[in-house]
């Protein structure tokens, strides 16, 4: 590996983050240190505090990178005329990248803010951007249902595959594992459509009755 001289800053940047990202896809977040870093990229530990403030900011920043992965994942989701299929399909698409990503995805649940450190604002606005595709794919089944009721619908339903993808990704679960997570995920999704369905029809007949 080349030495400091060799390397722009922004080049500098992305060879931290790069072999960060191989060191906790290996050993998890407990085996990331400044000293583990330097050794991979051929630098001095006192090299990354140069370009990050410290190892908290060079796990957000990894962080962010997931997030916007994902949610160039889920944009590719393929969707179709059935609604209901669609919202399954995203669902199915947003666990299955969780889980083959499952060491990094662990980054979400094993590193928490230290006092002070705000959540850096492109995560909020990829995450923002995940929930505007199902709050999208959510529209047809409650068309009349408020943009607010529907980000609140879209969020819900995505806490859930969240906890389900947070259990499997330790590969700790008695029965939520890897192997069975798509299962948990669609009979959630099962659920969740069927009663927003329901409420959808309750809510027309009463509109119809008022009428």
């Amino acid at each position: 590996m080349g030495r400091r001289s060799v390397h722009s800053p922004e080049e500098l940047r992305q060879l931290i983050l790069d072999a960060s990202q191989t060191i906790v896809e290996r050993n998890g977040i407990t085996g990331l240190s400044a000293r583990e870093i330097a050794r991979m990229i051929g630098y001095s530990p006192g090299t990354l505090y140069n370009i990050f403030e410290n190892l908290d900011d060079v796990l957000l920043t990894l962080q962010v990178q997931l997030m916007g992965r994902t949610l160039d994942h889920m944009k590719r989701v393929p969707l179709g005329p059935d609604s209901d299929k669609n919202v399954e399909a995203l669902a199915h698409g947003y666990v299955d990248f969780a889980l083959v990503n499952r060491r990094m995805w662990n980054l979400f649940l094993a590193h928490s803010l230290p006092p002070g450190t705000s959540v850096p604002a492109l995560l909020h606005d990829y995450t923002n951007s995940l929930i505007d595709i199902v709050r999208t794919a959510l529209e047809p089944i409650a068309p009349n249902a408020p943009r607010a009721s529907l980000e609140a619908m879209a969020r819900a339903l995505w806490a859930g595959l969240n906890g389900i993808t947070a259990i499997a990704a330790t590969e700790k679960g008695v029965y939520l594992t890897p192997a069975t997570a798509q299962s948990y995920a669609r009979e959630l999704t099962t659920l969740f459509l069927k009663g927003l369905r329901s409420d959808t029809a309750r809510v027309s007949d009463v509109a119809s009755t008022r009428s």
